[in-house]
């Protein structure tokens, strides 16, 4: 490890100064030897080992001994740290190609993207997270898991979506459904805050009234550990009123599931906090519930209705519903990122601008 170390520390002294190319040449010649298992058939090891030594030898002739194996040490955590450090910038690389995010977990947190949106996250542990627990083998398996998750998503970069294919049934759309206009599909979590700018810019742009918008809700998390505590509750009653609609054939022009979502993401409390923030970060599942049933009595629906719905959106069909769409974007789509938009023959991930959604009419 030692003629590799010093020449990944030749190769930067050798671009500013000619004096070690010399030297360069010869630790390239016993690394390329190391890496195809041959010995070092030069001195160049034991050179580089002398001189370093050879000033503590004159000094404290009894510390060469411990000196040369502390040597040995800081050219191993050197190499090594290299060869994290390339897999690392690597893996990055591939998921800012294939995701358009560098942190598939934290999409936002890449400063190399300009992508704006909640990370889905992973159901397997990290890397980090593994080794902290001690599972030196689970952390090595699900990097591997990981990595492969990201190759086999490569081949959707030279595809064409079309998001009529991952339309769920019983869909509602924006303002309604219109023969002849192209379908868009969003995925989306009624507590993501990115999720409420694109449906901000997609109302700026125009965009709905060009295309016929339908939507996946997807939750992040569990119900039981949702990344926002209301988002479950939410999805369950957005499928609840979608499902009631479709199989009465009503509001097929001005779906209610909408109008709920279109509070959320853009409306404000009479004190002029958002919704969505109420929903984050102060509602009780018993507020949030209560909240839920008073836009859909504002809608027209009365008691009766609103009890069925609330029935419905604790039962197992809706939970099926949304595991469904779940799988769908998970399994078929592969998007790391909430919100993700498919439209114009894309995948988008992240919130699109109202400029680039104007364009895309």
């Amino acid at each position: 490890m030692l003629c590799i170390a010093a020449f990944i520390v030749l190769l930067f002294l050798a671009a500013v100064s000619a004096k070690y190319r010399r030297l360069l040449r010869r630790a390239w010649s016993c690394v390329t030897r190391r890496v195809t298992f041959r010995p070092c058939d030069t001195t160049f090891r034991q050179d580089v080992k002398d001189s370093l030594l050879a000033p503590l030898a004159l000094r404290a002739p009894r510390l060469v001994a411990p000196a040369s194996v502390a040597i040995e040490v800081v050219a191993w955590v050197m190499v090594l740290s290299l060869v994290v450090s390339l897999y690392i910038v690597a893996r990055s690389g591939l998921n800012l190609a294939v995701y358009g995010t560098c942190d598939k977990a934290d999409p936002a947190a890449c400063s190399l993207s300009a992508t704006q949106g909640c990370g889905i996250g992973s159901a397997r542990p990290g890397f980090g997270e593994s080794l902290r627990s001690g599972d030196v083998i689970g952390a090595v398996r699900n990097e591997a898991a990981d990595v492969g998750d990201t190759v086999s998503a490569l081949p959707r970069m030279f595809r064409s979506w079309d998001a009529a294919e991952y339309a769920l049934p019983q869909a509602s759309y924006q303002g309604g459904y219109r023969d002849g206009r192209p379908t868009a599909l969003e995925v989306i979590d009624p507590g993501c805050q990115f999720c409420a700018q694109l449906f901000a810019n997609v109302r700026e742009s125009g965009f709905a009234e060009k295309n016929n918008v339908t939507y996946i809700v997807y939750p992040i998390g569990s119900d039981l550990l949702p990344r926002f505590a209301n988002s479950p509750l939410i999805a369950r009653y957005l499928t609840a009123v979608r499902l009631t609609e479709a199989q009465a054939g009503t509001h097929a022009n001005n779906p209610t599931d909408w109008l709920l979502l279109e509070n959320i993401f853009v409306g404000r409390r009479p004190d002029g906090v958002a919704w969505q923030t109420w929903f984050n970060e102060d509602a009780s599942p018993q507020e949030a519930t209560a909240q839920l049933q008073a836009w859909l009595a504002g809608a027209g629906y009365d008691q009766a209705a609103i009890a069925q719905i609330a029935e419905l959106a604790a039962s197992d069909r809706v939970r099926d519903v949304i595991a469904e769409g779940k799988r769908v974007v998970d399994d078929d789509i592969q998007t790391v990122t909430i919100p993700s938009m498919i439209a114009d023959g894309r995948l988008h991930m992240g919130a699109i601008s109202a400029q680039d959604l104007a364009e895309a009419n």
